[in-house]
């Protein structure tokens, strides 16, 4: 026997499709998300296949294959009398996790406690970096996300200091050109 199909004059469908009887269910939450559920209101895998345009969804495995750096550095020599030193500028939402300041071979010499490196940009000198100890190495972890093309840059202030090298590295996701 034949099922019919009556319409009633029925234009669409509610925010909320049961798939079959009983059956997993696709709800809309808003006219913007849409959340897939079983009877019962608890949430269900969807099957993606593998993604092959730009809009499509993908899968974990194309995820876990990608080939470019997740974490990226750029590294800057300074000197004692650098003054404002260029690092790079962030494209939009890159990401910094962290600033390493390393003293070069040698010593700052004539170093004092007016003698300092930071990094960050014109807005804050020091986001990215404060305290710099001429007797070692340092870390910030500065967890810090631009949202719009900024310059970085390492702020050297001489104090006492008559010698000295560093390198700033600076550790990101994202692009610093």
């Amino acid at each position: 026997m034949v099922d019919s199909v009556k319409n009633y004059g029925i234009a669409g469908v509610s925010a909320n499709v049961e798939l079959g009887k009983g059956g997993p269910q696709i709800v809309g939450s808003d006219s913007s998300k849409i959340s897939l559920q079983d009877a019962n209101g608890n949430a269900v895998v969807a099957a993606v296949a593998v993604g092959t345009d730009a809009d499509h969804a993908v899968q974990k495995s194309q995820l876990d294959n990608i080939s470019q750096p997740k974490m990226q550095y750029v590294k800057t020599s300074v000197n004692y009398n650098s003054g404002n030193v260029a690092i790079g500028t962030t494209s939009s939402n890159t990401y910094i996790h962290s600033v390493v300041v390393e003293s070069g071979v040698g010593s700052w010499t004539g170093a004092d406690s007016n003698t300092n490196i930071t990094v960050g940009d014109v807005g804050d000198t020091s986001r990215l970096f404060t305290g710099f100890d001429p007797s070692t190495q340092s870390k910030d972890e500065s967890d810090h996300h631009y949202t719009g093309a900024t310059q970085l840059n390492a702020y050297v202030t001489q104090g006492g200091a008559v010698a000295g090298t560093a390198t700033v590295t600076v550790w990101y996701s994202g692009e610093i050109s």
